[in-house]
């Protein structure tokens, strides 16, 4: 290790830190655990490069989200170096700066997306064209297609997985959609219909139409290995890299070609016990094999002590995941595990702890209870509620807008005819658009504003469901469905011009041929076998509640309702990704599970959930706790996590990846700085093997004589 010219301020960099921040090697992978201050480390390489002559407009320090960039250029700034230097340095996202080298590049600005919704419209125009050109063939095929926001939400995060992986359209090759299908092991629909929209997507040559998220390194990386003229990349002579267990194929040929343009030298930091994110196509395999695979003379070093806890807490990591681990803080973190006999009794217990904490600390903002499953939330939901304590979410939505419970919600409506218990427009809106969702009819251009209509007044409420759900569709509806107002009026007035005139010129038989066509399309059926069955789901499990006693239990009434409309095939139908439709069961089971909580009669229930919708919304304006997935925690930290649904088969969840699972349950438990809370079933055999793992009773002990060592001038750090 040679001697660092850069000497940061307010604190001593540990031996690791050191040998990172004054290696000589040229490519250095700094192999980090949970909480190692990897972001204060590449600061340190990059203001030791800064002290040794590098100009800080030659250095990038490229990061996945824009927060972590922003923290990146803040931590410059903290540990020393000056404001106007590290200004200087090129602190961004690989998305961003893919984005900015493609408008150098192309010469103009291409609209961005940013959201699904936005991109929704464009899905639906390109399965319009799918359904046109499977139609032409001469045997057509059957293809899965999405139409609703749920379905297109679906297929957009598996074209982002697959656009992580670099896998190119084949627009050009009309004839290879089915065996490219099969060689990826996708659904034929789903890949004709991505070869569709990144044709749409193309534009007509002028450069592409729009971009949405994660697109433009998709692009970038395209272009640098398939492109048929070159692309100009900066010159830097530094490169840096945070959060590497994020890398994925396309951000990985970005970064290699861009360390070739200037010869740079490079050092990244990442933890790789942290790779949960496979929608994104970042896999621990992928990053074991090709990670530094081109670099001659590459250097991994690690980075051990974490700053973020406590050495029982490190001690308990370091049993999980088999590598050392050491604390660098002289603080005895609290690690708990407490039994629950049902999830009404393990909601009961994670409130009763929350108040403890808020007792404590007077901080509830600084508590997470982090959630393998969204389904999870709802008996917790439910006893926050109870308890008069607010919460936030991120990673998932409340179970109360989640579309499979709003489809519940409506049917409850209509059976009761009760359209006050859904409240507001929006609401409504929401609901009906839930509805034709599960009820699987199609959409049309004018099918949305047909929506809003009908959410302005319950009344027509009423009216949609007679008109829309429990009317089979017609040949007329059909194609009125695909018009907009304006249109449908213009082609009825040119329908009367075009009698009115035949019956001028005394053609009366070809008028009446015209209005007995007309008749036949509005008479004439016209729905799939699925519309169909679920139609005549929807009016069995609509008698089915309205004909059942008034004070019996809505979980009974609900459980019948949720039989009869096949929720379970509906949604494996919806949706392509397994996974989805297995959380969408769960999260039913949920809400029966809450409706028996709270064992009140179906129109009470139906009235107490508008009342916790509105009071939820009240307590959020107060200071809250975060609920949240494990995705959405990672790369946070909290004063106290909770992590409830520690059972084999929750947690790990059965059929998901067990090295991925294990990664995730690492993920949460290392989100804690001072308390981590436990949450298991009584019976040690359903017991998460995470959690034996953790060897917690060990793991307390052990830290708390590391703890006492330290204290009294020994030099124990952990393992």
């Amino acid at each position: 290790m040679t001697t660092p010219r850069f000497h940061p301020v307010g604190f001593a960099p540990t031996t690791e830190q050191r040998t990172i921040q004054t290696h000589s090697a040229r490519y250095i992978i700094a192999m980090a655990n949970a909480g190692a201050a990897k972001t204060t480390t590449l600061a340190l390489r990059i203001a030791e490069s800064v002290k040794r002559g590098v100009s800080p407009d030659h250095i990038a320090a490229l990061c996945f989200s824009a927060e972590a960039a922003r923290v990146l250029q803040t931590r410059l700034v903290e540990i020393g170096l000056n404001d106007k230097l590290a200004r200087r340095v090129r602190c961004t996202t690989f998305d961003a700066f893919a984005l900015q080298v493609l408008h150098d590049h192309e010469g103009h600005e291409t609209p961005y997306l940013p959201s699904f919704e936005d991109v929704a419209p464009h899905v639906r125009s390109a399965v319009t064209e799918v359904q046109r050109i499977n139609t032409a063939r001469r045997n057509p095929r059957e293809l899965w297609l999405p139409e609703h926001n749920a379905p297109i939400a679906d297929f957009l995060k598996i074209v982002r997985q697959m656009k992580a992986q670099q896998i190119s359209p084949e627009i050009g090759d009309e004839d290879s959609v089915a065996s490219r299908a099969e060689a990826l092991n996708v659904p034929e629909g789903l890949f004709a219909l991505f070869r569709q929209l990144e044709k749409a997507r193309a534009g007509d040559g002028d450069g592409c139409a729009w971009r949405t998220e994660f697109d433009a390194t998709y692009d970038l990386a395209m272009l640098l290995t398939q492109g048929n003229e070159p692309v100009s990349l900066p010159g830097y002579r530094v490169v840096i890299a945070d959060e590497l267990q994020d890398m994925n194929p396309a951000t990985l040929t970005c970064l290699e070609h861009l360390l070739e343009q200037g010869r740079a030298w490079f050092t990244g930091a990442g933890d790789f016990d942290q790779v949960i994110h496979r929608w994104a196509g970042a896999d621990a395999s992928f990053l074991s094999a090709q990670l530094g695979a081109n670099w001659s003379g590459v250097k991994r070093l690690p980075l051990t002590t974490t700053f973020r806890h406590g050495p029982a807490m490190a001690v308990a990591t370091h049993f999980l995941k088999s590598k050392p681990v050491e604390s660098g803080r002289d603080h005895d973190a609290r690690l708990r595990l407490v039994r629950y006999a049902d999830s009404e009794d393990e909601a009961t217990k994670l409130v009763a702890a929350l108040l403890d904490w808020q007792q404590r600390s007077k901080r509830l903002d600084a508590c997470a209870v982090i959630l393998r499953a969204p389904h999870q939330s709802i008996a917790i939901e439910n006893a926050l509620l109870q308890a008069g304590l607010g919460w936030r979410l991120e990673g998932l939505q409340s179970y109360l807008l989640r579309s499979e419970i709003l489809m519940l919600r409506g049917v409850m409506a209509f059976a009761l005819e009760d359209y006050e218990s859904i409240p507001g427009v929006d609401k409504r809106f929401q609901v009906l658009q839930a509805l034709e969702l599960w009820q699987e009819l199609s959409w049309g251009e004018r099918r949305l504003d047909d929506l809003k209509t009908a959410a302005v007044q319950p009344e027509l409420f009423d009216a949609f469901l007679k008109g829309r759900l429990l009317r089979p569709q017609t040949v007329a509806d059909k194609a009125a469905a695909e018009l907009s107002d304006e249109a449908e009026t213009r082609a009825a007035h040119r329908l009367l011009d075009q009698i009115s005139r035949l019956r001028r010129e005394g053609q009366h038989d070809e008028a009446n041929a015209l209005l007995r066509q007309q008749h036949e399309a509005a008479e004439t059926v016209d729905e799939a076998p699925a519309q169909r069955n679920a139609r005549l789901r929807l009016v069995r499990a609509l008698t089915a509640l309205h004909d059942g006693p008034a004070d019996e239990p809505a979980h009974l009434a609900l459980s019948r309702a949720v039989a009869i409309l096949d929720l379970r095939g509906v949604a494996k139908r919806l949706f392509i990704d397994p996974g989805t439709a297995d959380m969408v069961a769960k999260s039913v089971e949920g809400f029966l599970d809450a409706a028996r909580s709270i064992n009140l009669p179906l129109r009470g229930f139906a009235q107490w959930l508008r009342t916790a919708e509105e009071k939820s919304a009240e307590l959020r304006k107060r200071k809250t706790v975060l609920l949240c997935t494990v995705e959405a925690a990672k790369g946070q930290e909290f004063d106290a996590v909770m992590l409830p649904g520690l059972a084999d088969g929750a947690f790990p969840l059965t059929g998901w990846d067990r090295t991925e699972e294990h990664n995730r349950f690492y993920v949460a438990v290392t989100r804690m700085r001072d308390e981590l809370t436990l949450f298991a079933p009584e019976a040690d055999a359903k017991l998460s093997p995470f959690v034996t793992a953790m060897k917690l009773d060990t793991a307390i002990a052990h830290g708390r004589t590391l703890l006492d060592a330290r204290l009294t001038g020994r030099n124990d750090r952990g393992f």
